[in-house]
């Protein structure tokens, strides 16, 4: 096999040659879509055609900005609603008793009003654990708050609570129907819940933790 001699360019053609590599596109820097749709905006707005003025271009700028702005704003107002972070707690409204909630929650369900009875079965479980010292009072406590909670005080209740929290939020913020049998559950939950003992921590191991 044959090798061809090393290349032993002159000083002028060296730099020719780097010249010509430098020139390739791969070298240079490539804006951005949105870059170069900003290049174009100004490119239209510093033109002065006839029968289009340039401060028409700036209008439907800020008209397209206006109305991303408002999609993106109505976007995060859904997702608030269906995280229940954009409303009110679960014990919103005059303070009822769990018993009043309960009783509530069974005459919505007997006249088929599920969404209701979700609403007032899942409030009777956060105003009894108020009411048992497992919960503090606090305003603007969400379902999944609630859930949390309690998950470690009821463990064998802590996977139902959690979907009946999702419910909760469902029909609360999602605007979405509960079914029967949803109701249903929520309301057997809550006695379930009623009649369970709570798990406290160790008053010794608390009192080490501190």
């Amino acid at each position: 096999m044959r090798l061809d001699p090393p290349l032993d360019p002159t000083s002028p053609e060296a730099r020719q040659w780097l010249e010509d590599e430098l020139r390739k596109g791969v070298y240079h820097e490539q804006k951005g879509l949105l870059e170069r749709f900003f290049d174009w905006l100004m490119s239209l707005g510093g033109s002065s055609g006839p029968g289009f003025p340039a401060w028409t271009i700036w209008i439907v700028v800020l008209l397209g900005i206006a109305v991303v702005a408002v999609v993106v704003l109505r976007s995060l107002h859904a997702e608030r609603r269906m995280t229940g972070r954009g409303g009110a707690g679960v014990l919103e409204g005059p303070v009822r008793t769990a018993a009043e909630h309960r009783s509530a929650a069974r005459v919505a369900l007997d006249a088929g009003d599920s969404d209701t009875a979700v609403l007032e079965a899942y409030r009777a479980i956060a105003r009894s654990a108020v009411e048992r010292t497992l919960l503090d009072d606090l305003p603007g406590r969400t379902a999944h708050e609630v859930a949390v909670a309690l998950g470690p005080v009821f463990p064998a209740s802590a996977p139902p609570l959690a979907v009946a929290a999702d419910v909760f939020d469902a029909v609360r913020y999602g605007r979405r129907t509960a079914r029967a049998d949803q109701a249903a559950e929520v309301l057997a939950l809550d006695a379930t819940l009623s009649t369970t003992r709570p798990v406290l921590p160790d008053p010794a191991t608390t009192a080490g933790l501190r």
